[in-house]
């Protein structure tokens, strides 16, 4: 019976040392996340452009989007400028890895040179990128004529405008993306490595048989990563390289709603279309976990 009540009470003290533990960040997930989140909703419900007080309008808001053709573009850009930035920054990161995960000389100092975009503002690379893709004066052009190629109007062109800014994307996700592989590939113990050699394996055969099973639950991650780093930091480039331009070539999702909220002043439908992102994003990553899942096997 003494037992019993001993057990009980290390179990209580057990539990109110987890919600003593757990209350601070449960506080400041709460007041950061799930509060603006609640709010979102409860607003998209509304016809706001903060000069009068909200109006009750029901679900006005989202039925508007099925008329709204900037919906659908916007929608079908932040897909395309996903699919064109996180497929390669995954490979790359991956490829990235393999090189630095060696034992040459001057490889710390390398590792440090390819992690330097991670700690460069997406703001702050915009501008660099700016510069990079002037049209005539530009290094990008200057490297080009070298070999005798005129280069485009990168960011004036619908057609190069939002490959431009998935490269800049990619260049600021690559020193994270190559972190989370480099971990995952310093798990694979040598030893397996150097028998597999020993035994005539060829590079594909390990890349195969090794190192993709050491890698691969490490994908999903990359993954999820990336696809935040590439929704999120789309804004930023989007805002200062081409505000949307040329002619809505790269207006993704998140800048629409933007523009929506503070050009347009209308709080009730920028709200209830950054519900329908939130959604969609749920939606897109449960596709990559499953397609990850299923590569997996």
């Amino acid at each position: 019976m003494h037992g019993k009540r001993a057990e009980r009470r290390w179990a209580n003290r057990d539990r109110g040392a987890a919600w003593a533990i757990l209350a601070p960040n449960l506080t400041l997930f709460s007041i950061f996340i799930i509060v603006p989140v609640l709010l979102a909703v409860a607003i998209s419900f509304t016809n706001w452009d903060l000069a009068s007080a909200p109006h009750f309008v029901g679900l006005a808001n989202y039925r508007r989007m099925l008329s709204d053709p900037m919906v659908g573009q916007s929608i079908e850009t932040t897909f395309f400028f996903l699919l064109m930035g996180v497929v390669p920054t995954v490979v790359i990161a991956l490829l990235f890895a393999l090189l630095v995960n060696v034992r040459v000389p001057f490889i710390a100092a390398m590792r440090t040179l390819y992690f330097i975009p991670a700690v460069v503002s997406f703001a702050a690379s915009s501008v660099l990128w700016q510069w990079i893709y002037r049209p005539g004066d530009g290094i990008l052009d200057y490297l080009l004529r070298l070999f005798g190629v005129n280069g485009p109007a990168w960011l004036s062109s619908t057609s190069t405008a939002l490959p431009a800014l998935d490269i800049v994307s990619i260049w600021l996700s690559l020193p994270v993306a190559t972190l989370l592989y480099l971990a995952a590939l310093q798990r694979i113990p040598e030893q397996v490595i150097e028998a597999s050699i020993l035994d005539g394996a060829g590079a594909f055969r390990r890349l195969r048989y090794i190192i993709w099973p050491g890698v691969r639950n490490m994908t999903l991650l990359v993954a999820i990563v990336d696809i935040l780093a590439f929704t999120n930091g789309s804004f930023d480039l989007v805002n200062i390289m081409t505000q949307g331009g040329p002619i809505n070539a790269t207006t993704t999702l998140i800048y629409y709603i933007y523009y929506v909220a503070f050009s347009n002043i209308q709080l009730g439908y920028a709200a209830a279309l950054s519900v329908m992102q939130l959604f969609l994003f749920v939606a897109l990553l449960s596709v990559v976990s499953l397609l990850v899942k299923l590569v997996n096997r």
